[in-house]
């Protein structure tokens, strides 16, 4: 019978190694001392180390060290073998990408498959079609990649025998169609130091790899020998370390052996969190099953468990298949963004109403998501962070010039902690520009942004480029609006005419400076960068640093959740006027920035609003969506965005 665990078992293979293919393997005191080990770990634990294994510790160590001069280059280097669906899901993710249960993982990683050629497997196998990718820096990443993948290959079929006998089969009861032509995966793992990750992530242990279970038979687990950051969940729901022990693999169990011992042996829960002030790395050879094969107990295995078979079987590529599009296109996390918190605005009517459903989602659920294909140069998205910049390394004196004051329409650059959220200065620096407002445009109401926007002469091409940028940004902005009509239902053009078919805008340029620079009170408040609140207008398009994790979002339950960056794609947000239009269907949600990296942070936000003088309430759409009664007074949006302007500043 299973017992708890509070520790990892070693178990010394070699002598199963020494007699992996002797016809009387089962006879053997060595081998039989083996299999006893391997029963127990696999019912107990579910984890073990392994030693005695035959892999050169050298080898081992080159392996991590050649993944960490990878994942040190500039992440242009490293974005040359980007993964994506047409490369087979295989290839390199930064930070954020992956999506485990709903939530993205703080690490970044190269993903490689068993080559699957062209009709290799029939239909099943057109998603992980493709060989895979591989850096020409490191010069020798491939070769060495592909020996330690032949080693981890021999090394597993030969523990897959053990655990067949510790089974009551025969050593090859796995072999043929179940495991006699196996596919693997190798996933190498880099997770950042604890110092750059944000208070959130320290908070929830969710710095590297969200808890889960492995999908295939057996994983082989080289692990960096000094960071303790791997853990397993025992029976009890307690977290169990797996500190590294040298020389050795941390040896698991996946969900297809499970399957196949008819829940004699089980997958266990694991993850990974780098509380430690250095980089963290580790590569991972996954043993799988035949990709074709059909996976259910084993005879031997019914018997032991009384005739029933406790799983339905399952197509190993199908199960792996549909595990990696999840992580592509359909991993929702429910608490933030929806299908993996991107939406592709395609421009094909085919699929328009996919797009409005996913941004219906979206506004429901998060309020927030990410959005590619937007048709906005990524160089032109690079440039703005560039200039932007390029403007705040300037001296004091010059950004000074463009002062932002009552009466420049409370245009211009603001000093740190002269933005004010909530009654508390925010440790940033920022221009801000308004669409211009001329005397007597819309009265009174007018007055107080009354003005053009002051432009910084340095850097010279500021202006142009800005200029330009906000022109895409209204366009894309009124077309993503347009969709957001058809998902409340009413027509695309629901919100043009007197709510937005002469739109104001904002674009506010924002630096944030290195945690390094901080003083106690900020770091111990959390209000680094700007305090939790919402947008006051429509829609918002965020344009950040690709390599700094530091925007937060606030779910329903009240837990902040990170909104990593994912380049070429803006982060869009609804406002509170999206707020009131919809009478409450969409809410505007609560966010804020928290820069705890040592490294300035830059980000440009685009801010899409009604027309200045429009009066916004519940569109009758909603209202009758609502149960008839709107939930909401009017506003009058020049007054709203005057009312928040004048008290945001120390002047």
């Amino acid at each position: 019978m299973a017992t708890d665990f509070k520790f990892i078992p070693v178990i010394d293979v070699s002598p199963l190694l020494e007699k992996w293919d002797h016809p009387n393997i089962a006879q053997d005191e060595g081998v039989a001392q083996v299999v006893k080990q391997l029963d127990q770990a696999c019912r107990d634990a579910g984890f073990f180390y392994v030693k005695g294994h035959g892999i050169p510790v050298s080898l081992m160590k080159e392996i991590k060290n050649i993944a960490r001069e990878y994942f040190h280059q500039p992440y242009e280097e490293k974005i040359e073998i980007k993964l994506s669906a047409e490369t087979g899901y295989r290839g390199y993710q930064r930070i954020g990408e992956n999506i485990t249960k709903g939530k993205p993982d703080i690490h970044e990683a190269i993903d490689c498959y068993r080559e699957v050629k062209h009709g290799m497997y029939g239909g099943l196998g057109d998603v992980m079609q493709g060989s895979n990718i591989w850096p020409t820096n490191p010069p020798n990443f491939k070769q060495l990649m592909e020996e330690y993948i032949d080693r981890c290959t021999d090394l597993s079929r030969k523990i897959m025998r053990g655990i067949a006998l510790a089974l009551g089969g025969s050593a090859d009861e796995m072999e043929g169609d179940i495991g006699g032509d196996p596919f693997w995966v190798l996933r190498i793992i880099g997770y950042p130091a604890a110092s750059i990750s944000n208070g959130h992530d320290k908070a929830h242990d969710d710095v590297g790899c969200g808890a889960h279970t492995d999908y295939g038979l057996l994983t082989l687990v080289n692990q960096d020998d000094d960071i303790v950051a791997l853990q397993v969940r025992n029976k009890s729901g307690e977290w169990i370390s797996a500190p590294p022990i040298p020389g050795t693999f941390v040896c698991n169990i996946g969900d297809m052996l499970k399957i196949l011992s008819n829940g004699i042996y089980e997958s266990t829960l694991h993850r990974v969190i780098n509380n430690s002030p250095k980089y963290r790395v580790c590569v991972a050879y996954f043993y799988e099953p035949n990709f074709d094969a059909a996976v259910e107990p084993l005879d031997v295995c019914l018997q032991k468990t009384g005739g029933t078979k406790n799983f339905e079987g399952a197509v190993y590529g199908k199960h792996l298949e549909q595990k990696a599009n999840n992580d592509e296109e359909h991993a929702a996390i429910l608490v933030l963004f929806w299908r993996n918190g991107i939406i592709q605005m395609w421009p094909k009517m085919k699929v328009l109403a996919q797009v409005v459903r996913q941004l219906d989602q979206a506004c429901r659920h998060a309020g927030f998501f990410y959005v590619k294909g937007h048709g906005i140069p990524i160089s032109l998205m690079e440039e703005i962070k560039s200039v932007t910049r390029e403007y705040f390394h300037q001296p004091y004196e010059e950004k000074i010039k463009i002062k932002l004051s009552a009466a420049t329409g409370y245009r211009g650059y603001q000093r740190f902690r002269e933005n004010i959220t909530k009654g508390i200065p925010d440790m940033q620096e920022a221009i801000d520009f308004y669409r211009e407002v001329k005397h007597g445009m819309y009265g009174d109401l007018g007055e107080v942004m009354q003005g053009s926007n002051t432009w910084p002469s340095n850097p010279s091409k500021f202006k142009e480029l800005m200029e330009h940028y906000i022109d895409l940004c209204t366009d894309v902005s009124r077309k993503i609006m347009r969709g957001i009509g058809l998902a409340l239902g009413g027509s695309a053009d629901e919100m043009e005419g007197e709510i937005a078919g002469d739109p104001f805008w904002v674009l506010r340029t924002i630096g944030y400076p290195a945690s390094s620079i901080l003083d106690e009170y900020d770091k111990a408040d959390n209000v680094v960068g700007c305090g939790e609140h919402t947008d006051y207008g429509l829609l918002t398009l965020l344009n950040q640093d690709d390599d700094i994790v530091a925007l937060q979002v606030r779910n329903k339950s009240g837990e902040w959740i990170s909104a990593p960056p994912v380049p070429g794609t803006f982060v869009c947000n609804i406002g509170d006027m999206l707020k009131i239009l919809s009478n409450g269907i969409y809410e505007s949600t609560l966010h804020r920035v928290i820069n705890n990296t040592p490294r300035y942070r830059v980000c440009v936000a685009y801010f899409y609003e009604p027309n200045f003088d429009a009066t916004v309430e519940p569109l009758d759409v909603c209202s009758q969506k609502t149960g008839g009664t709107k939930s909401f007074e009017g506003a009058v949006y020049g007054k709203h965005l005057v009312s928040k302007v004048i008290n945001n500043f120390v002047m």
